[in-house]
């Protein structure tokens, strides 16, 4: 932990003092947990940051972090410092009796408490589901800020993989535009992974941009619509993504003809080389079919042509039975999902029967409102 108090019942922080000063402090002073009253070890080290631990054995503990990294601690005190610098009232590692929960920072801002959680370390579905679930039932809005993966360095548009867990904390923008903000305790930078389009499982396209903590504000800034040319890159990184799906499909496919998807190609006679630009598309709530868009959108082909109806056509108890058929769970967000589907289609279909500016609708479908305002 970061902080204790002193003798005088004074909070001591050993990160705002030299080495050589606190070898003094730790010889003429004692030092007690702000939660348990129990001494602590004052630890000035080397290697890590300055910080307390408590003595062996010590039933304390298990509401602390101990043993936290180098980063964890260089992190925390980077935010904490960040955020008294900007003015806002913050404190630092604080004992909520309540909740029996200790966030890394609090927050009060405009009477309203927000709890900062700098995860580094790996975390549990349920230990996160509990830790939030404390803070919200109590009226406390949590904010989690996840490392920066070092793997995700470089700036652009480019494809990125994002673990469940922080799939659980991306953002909306009131225009709807997904985004997440990790932060970089290395650099002392937020990195900003913004117009965020799900791909398939951890995989996602987006636009990865850098601001040093200097200067960053709180609220985090919110990011910009992506244009239309920088929509070009994500739907070649999308494309190029639905090919190797395919060639992976007819390398390793068990089922042979009862592979539906493949069974579906070919009674549909699609080119599994060059697939139409119409299926294999992103649109919003895709992430609640378990399958890559160009498996269930040829399936969905499919199975419109037995009906003899176009997929805007689709009605609920059809589309009912699409998902029942794919063994896929029937929520609200994949019915919509195919409406989506439906509805892009229906807008690209020219006289002829052709699609065009299959590309241009997505865009309008994804980006164009956000990109407007």
């Amino acid at each position: 932990m970061l902080m204790a108090y002193n003798e005088q019942q004074q909070i001591f922080l050993p990160y705002q003092h030299t080495r050589e000063a606190l070898q003094q402090y730790r010889r003429q002073m004692k030092f007690y947990c702000p939660q348990c009253q129990q001494p602590v070890q004052l630890k000035i080290g080397k290697y890590n940051i300055p910080h307390f631990a408590h003595m062996a054995c010590n039933s304390c503990v298990q509401l602390f972090a101990e043993g936290e990294s180098k980063l964890h601690l260089q992190g925390k005190v980077q935010l904490f410092e960040w955020l008294r610098k900007l003015g806002h009232t913050v404190k630092l590692e604080p004992y909520l009796r309540k909740l029996s929960q200790r966030p890394d920072m609090l927050l009060i801002k405009e009477k309203k408490q927000i709890a900062i959680e700098f995860q580094c370390s790996t975390i549990s579905h349920e230990k996160w589901q509990l830790r939030t679930a404390g803070y919200e039932k109590n009226s406390i809005q949590p904010l989690w800020l996840f490392q920066t993966p070092q793997r995700q360095s470089t700036q652009g548009i480019q494809k990125i993989s994002i673990s469940p867990i922080m799939q659980k904390v991306i953002i909306a923008t009131a225009q709807g535009l997904a985004y997440l903000v990790t932060y970089d305790a290395n650099t002392s930078r937020f990195i900003y992974w913004t117009n965020l389009l799900y791909v398939h499982g951890h995989t996602f396209i987006g636009k990865v941009q850098e601001l040093t903590v200097h200067k960053q504000h709180f609220p985090f800034y919110e990011p910009k619509s992506i244009t239309k040319e920088e929509f070009h890159l994500y739907w070649q990184l999308y494309k190029k993504h639905c090919k190797q799906f395919v060639y992976h499909r007819l390398l390793h496919s068990k089922n042979g003809v009862q592979d539906s998807f493949l069974r579906s190609s070919y009674e549909l006679r699609f080119a599994l080389t060059a697939m139409p630009d119409y299926v294999g598309i992103p649109v919003e709530n895709a992430e609640a079919i378990p399958m890559f868009s160009i498996e269930w959108q040829t399936i969905l082909h499919h199975f419109c042509r037995r009906l003899q109806v176009e997929p805007h056509e689709l009605d609920e108890r059809n589309i009912r039975s699409f998902l029942i058929q794919e063994n896929v769970e029937i929520t609200n967000q994949a019915v919509q999902a195919i409406k989506n589907y439906g509805m892009v289609l229906a807008k690209s279909k020219q006289k002829n029967g052709c699609f065009s500016d299959i590309r241009e609708q997505v865009y309008a479908h994804l980006f164009a409102i956000a990109a407007i305002c």
